[in-house]
């Protein structure tokens, strides 16, 4: 009888046991829990409060903040595109970034990103000119983050957008002035290359002058005919002058009217002698009805100057230069064929490059210059060449009114300031 009562008081004991351990398990993990709610209501209201001033200081950003999906369609953008684009931030969502920029921005976005996303790198960075909805230029640099999920799939990106209008003007007004400089040291250096032939140029009438003052002081008999000989060699001096004045000084850029066929004849005329000098001969495959262009003719004239001064160093043996001007198309060609030593084909898509030449000496600024200054009359240029047997080279110009000329000079994006 003993022995069953301390049964029961054992397994009795183990149940009491038992409940208690449970309850008191209970107990703690109710604690717990209660301790984890109110823990999880702080953090609610912490993140409540974080990501109210997180959108608030967003929102208080000049710089645009955004987000894209792996289409490139706009899933997120702060208030401040609204200022940066003049779109409102609700229509533009959903739109594909390449809506938002020039064509020339996007491709050179598609770009960055190909090489980046290739490259395996995480951040890219790139200019972007904005289609701003008042028609204004908006500038902005971009920094893009590209973003992938935790298998490595490429799923959008974000960055930040900032407006770069003041430095961008600035980068505008140095490439200007490097231009100018480029051109005004260009006009100087063909100066004091043409030295030489100026100075036949003007020898020669200066010893016909000396000889018909000489006869007429010892009383050559016909005077008014040694008058008239000995002004037209003045007049002669002169115009050479002139054109060597007008190559050298630093002027304007003006775009005017004028007869390309007259202004090639004065580059002609002041070139002739150095051909002279060196057995070539100059042949003009124009007639002279007049084509006339918008252009700064002291541009143009150092164009042509360049041009047909390469083609006299070129042959060494002396030849032909073949100067043609023409219409065509509501175009005008200006075509130089000379008889000298070629181009090698590999060297033919450098031509025009800063600092490439051909030459034993020379810097291959020249061309570099000429190529601009074609641009910005909103001009095309065009080489052929063979070994040993000579160059062409064909310029073609627009021809367009003067109300043109802002429009022209602002697309090729080389307007002067």
């Amino acid at each position: 009888m003993y022995i069953e009562v301390h049964k029961v008081s054992t397994f009795a004991g183990i149940y009491i046991v038992a409940i208690v351990s449970i309850a008191w398990l209970l107990g703690a993990t109710y604690d717990k829990n209660r301790k984890m709610i109110e823990l999880l209501k702080d953090s609610e209201g912490r993140y409540r409060i974080f990501s109210k001033y997180s959108k608030e200081l967003v929102n208080s950003f000049n710089e645009v903040i955004f987000q894209t999906d792996e289409k490139g369609k706009w899933l997120y953008l702060n208030p401040a595109w609204k200022l940066m684009s003049g779109a409102t931030v609700n229509e533009t969502l959903g739109l594909h970034f390449s809506k938002s920029m020039d064509n020339t921005s996007y491709q050179e976005v598609l770009k960055t990103f190909a090489e980046s996303f290739h490259q395996g790198k995480k951040y890219f960075r790139v200019d972007i000119k904005l289609n701003n909805s008042k028609k204004e230029t908006t500038w902005v640099e971009a920094f893009v983050k590209l973003i992938h999920d935790e298998a490595g799939k490429f799923i959008g990106t974000a960055g930040i957008l900032s407006e770069i209008n003041e430095r961008k003007h600035a980068e505008e007004k140095l490439v200007s002035l490097n231009e100018n400089l480029a051109i005004t040291s260009s006009k100087l250096s063909t100066a004091a290359q043409l030295a030489a032939g100026i100075a036949h140029e003007v020898r020669n009438p200066m010893t016909a002058i000396l000889g018909f003052v000489k006869l007429i002081r010892d009383g050559g008999a016909d005077k008014q005919e040694y008058y008239d000989i000995i002004f037209s060699e003045i007049n002669r001096i002169e115009q050479v002058l002139n054109e060597l004045l007008l190559l050298s000084k630093p002027s304007e850029e003006e775009f005017l009217k004028k007869d390309l066929k007259k202004t090639c004849n004065h580059v002609i005329t002041l070139l002739e002698t150095n051909a002279v000098l060196n057995n070539i001969q100059i042949h003009k495959n124009y007639n002279e009805q007049s084509i006339y262009i918008y252009c700064d003719e002291n541009q143009i004239k150092q164009v042509l100057i360049n041009l047909i001064k390469n083609s006299i160093e070129s042959m060494t043996d002396g030849g032909n230069i073949f100067v043609n001007i023409y219409e065509k198309d509501n175009e005008v060609y200006i075509s130089i064929l000379d008889e000298g030593e070629g181009i090698p084909e590999n060297f033919l898509q450098k031509v025009g490059e800063p600092f490439f030449t051909t030459k034993s000496t020379g810097t291959g600024l020249g061309l570099s210059v000429c190529f601009k200054i074609i641009e910005k009359h909103g001009g095309k240029v065009f080489i052929t060449s063979e070994l040993k047997k000579g160059t062409k080279i064909v310029c073609v110009f627009p021809i367009v009114e003067p109300r043109d000329m802002d429009v022209l000079k602002q697309g090729s994006g080389l307007a002067g300031n």
